[in-house]
């Protein structure tokens, strides 16, 4: 099998939400889902909000990548997270 490497598009719920905090907990997240996290990056939005993107690499399987974005959809301080790309490597 194939290894994939994909683009998650993070949004915090507020303004408020601790950046640097909620990069680790995507980063644990990932590491809990038998993926490796290979890097975590941030761009300002709009009034105070941000986007936090992750990036991925797994090993292709069933499922692909739907574990890991309903695990970040379910961590307390995340209004959305979304595959935005996703590819072979």
């Amino acid at each position: 099998m194939a290894d994939v490497i994909a683009k998650v598009k993070v949004m915090p719920v507020s303004p408020e939400v601790e950046k640097e905090a909620l990069k680790e907990k995507l980063t644990k997240v990932v590491g809990e889902n038998d993926a490796k996290c290979r890097g975590v990056s941030d761009e300002p939005l709009a009034f105070g909000l941000y986007t936090i993107y992750v990036m991925v690499e797994m090993e292709e399987r069933e499922g692909g990548m739907d574990p890991i974005e309903q695990a970040m959809n379910d961590l307390e301080d995340v209004e959305s997270a979304e595959v935005v790309e996703l590819s072979l490597i």
